[in-house]
């Protein structure tokens, strides 16, 4: 089967210019040689999306999603009645247009070329990877966390700056994002904690990984003793993820490790200072 040249962006929803977070919401998909156009958006599976964003109403990401997809819908008219002669110009020039950068709250990546055989199925697979698949891993939470906890302890006049580092020793160790050194001698570590995963299972899960880490870096004196966790929580009204979430901020405690909402910047700030 022919190969064809098409180009693809990923659907962004970022409510929070001041951060830059976003999560990826849909894909848009042009073929400029063949005039297929085509895109997919999230509107069903909206709880990984609202639970990462979980002071936000459910409403607000649909209503938002929904002025994309009438915004999707005209563009598709357009490209349905294309001009014949320099078609394929004028259709890579409507993509363009489309993404084009935007201060919005629905707004596009970069765009991505690929070769495929078929633009549709080329499409589901792309919405495949960045939405149903790669959305919401604890790593890309927590590095969204880490980028606005960091940006608050810059503003801070520390004794000395947080940064990256490996703490341990040559037997064993782990990747901190925020950790505080004075004379080459470890004071203060704050980590990004994700606990709102979907399922109980899930939190019980990630919790227990860093557990593991945390009480054999203990056990061999490697941690200092102050040592936060900024967690992001899962909603109150959720019974059972929350009993997975106190138990693993309890089992964290018993482990010398305090723990505070992630969004609580007083608390982080003082900690900091302290």
């Amino acid at each position: 089967m022919k190969l064809v040249a098409c180009r693809y962006a990923v659907v962004q929803f970022a409510p929070y210019r001041e951060t830059g977070e976003f999560a990826n919401a849909g894909v848009v998909l042009m073929c400029p040689e063949t005039g297929y156009f085509g895109f997919k958006l999230q509107t069903r599976r909206t709880k990984r999306i609202t639970d990462f964003f979980d002071e936000l109403p459910r409403s607000f990401y649909v209503r938002a999603v929904k002025a994309m997809e009438d915004e999707l819908q005209r563009v598709a008219g357009v490209v349905a009645h294309a001009p014949g002669t320099g078609r394929a110009e004028y259709l890579r020039q409507v993509f363009e247009s489309l993404i084009h950068p935007r201060e919005a709250l629905v707004r596009f990546s970069m765009p991505r070329a690929v070769m495929t055989a078929d633009p549709a199925a080329e499409l589901a697979r792309q919405f495949e990877n960045y939405v149903e698949r790669a959305f919401a891993t604890p790593e890309y939470v927590e590095k969204a966390m880490e980028k606005r906890i960091k940006h608050m302890l810059d503003g801070l006049q520390l004794a000395a700056p947080f940064a990256p580092h490996r703490v341990g020793d040559d037997a064993f160790y782990a990747n901190f994002p925020l950790v505080q050194q004075q004379g080459g001698v470890l004071t203060k570590i704050i980590k990004p904690f994700r606990l709102n995963q979907d399922e109980p299972v899930d939190i019980y899960e990630h919790g227990d990984a860093w557990l593991k880490k945390i009480e054999r870096l203990r056990n061999r004196n490697l941690l200092p003793e102050a040592v936060l966790f900024a967690v992001k929580a899962p909603p109150q009204a959720d019974a059972k993820r929350n009993a997975a979430f106190e138990e693993i901020c309890s089992d964290l405690l018993k482990l010398e490790v305090q723990t505070v909402n992630e969004d609580a910047e007083r608390q982080i700030a003082d900690f900091a200072l302290g």
